[in-house]
This record gives structure tokens, C-alpha cells and sequence, in this order.
């Protein structure tokens, strides 16, 4: 019968066991960082766009700082703030219930993402289809600026 020989706890010291032990140790380190890092600015805006062809403005007013501005043609002032973004995209969602945005082109330097795209709707208060720039900034994850640029054609200002 062999004998089996007793282990020590904790483990003996050996270079090849505190290698180990340290590669475990920065590849925790280096996990935990990547799962706190930000979405990059171009993914936030993305997720921007999926909520809007959704139809939900609280997943938009999410990605928003608490101090963002938003800017836009068709407003009569700057407005600022995940409320604002509620409030805005929940009034344009009741006017036109099947509009969509088609973007046609993204362009992404560091944190500032400019968007081309298309709105579209057959519904509502009247048919549109209309080119839109938009440019945003985020940070940290969260959409700082937003700030939207259309003709309007000759529509009054929304407050």
C-alpha cells in the first residue's frame, strides 16, 4: 500500500506557485477594470438610436448626464437633463407613433460622435422624411451635449 504524503498548508513556497498566484492575481486586477470601464462614445450613441427605434425615452433619458444640453432647430431653448429628454421624446413619440431614424453615416473622435441620419414617419400629424445631423459628446458613458441640426421648414420653435 502506498503511502500518500502529507501536504502543508498553505502550499510551500516555490517560484512556479507565486507566479501563479500573481497571474491570478493581475488578471483579477485587469477583469474588474474592463467590467468599470465606460461603453465607448460610440456605443452610447448606438444605444441611443436602438431606444429611439424602440419607442423608449426612458432608456434615452438614461444615457443622459444629469447635466446635459440638448440643442436643437426646432427648439426655442437650449434644454438640459434626462427630464428634458423624457419630455422631448415622449411628445415627438405621440405625434409620430412609427417614426424611425435610419442613420446613413457615424463619424467617432475620442468623445464627440457627429451622426447623419434620416427620421421617418408615414403617421401622425403629417408624413416626414428628414435629413438630420446630430453631434454628441459623451463622457464617463453618459451623453453630455446633444445638439441637432434640420431644416425646419419654417416651423415655429417648441418651447
Amino acid at each position: 500500500m502506498a503511502r500518500r504524503q502529507a501536504r502543508s498548508f498553505p502550499p510551500r513556497f516555490t517560484w512556479e506557485n507565486a507566479m501563479k498566484a500573481a497571474s491570478l492575481v493581475l488578471l483579477a486586477a485587469g477583469l474588474s477594470d474592463s467590467a468599470r470601464a465606460s461603453p465607448s462614445p460610440q456605443a452610447v450613441v448606438q444605444a441611443m438610436f436602438d431606444a429611439f427605434n424602440r419607442h423608449d425615452a426612458a432608456a434615452m433619458a438614461s444615457l443622459y448626464a444629469d447635466d446635459a444640453r440638448l440643442a436643437s432647430s426646432d427648439f426655442c431653448a437650449n434644454r438640459s437633463g434626462p427630464a428634458d429628454v423624457l419630455r422631448t421624446y415622449r411628445a415627438l413619440f405621440v405625434a409620430y407613433p412609427d417614426i424611425r431614424d435610419e442613420v446613413e453615416q457615424v463619424v467617432a473622435q475620442g468623445d464627440h460622435v457627429a451622426v447623419r441620419f434620416v427620421a421617418r414617419s408615414g403617421q401622425g400629424s403629417s408624413a416626414l422624411a428628414m435629413p438630420i445631423a446630430t453631434f454628441l459628446t459623451v463622457r464617463h458613458g453618459r451623453i453630455q451635449s446633444d445638439e441637432s441640426t434640420f431644416d425646419t421648414g419654417g416651423r415655429a420653435c417648441t418651447p
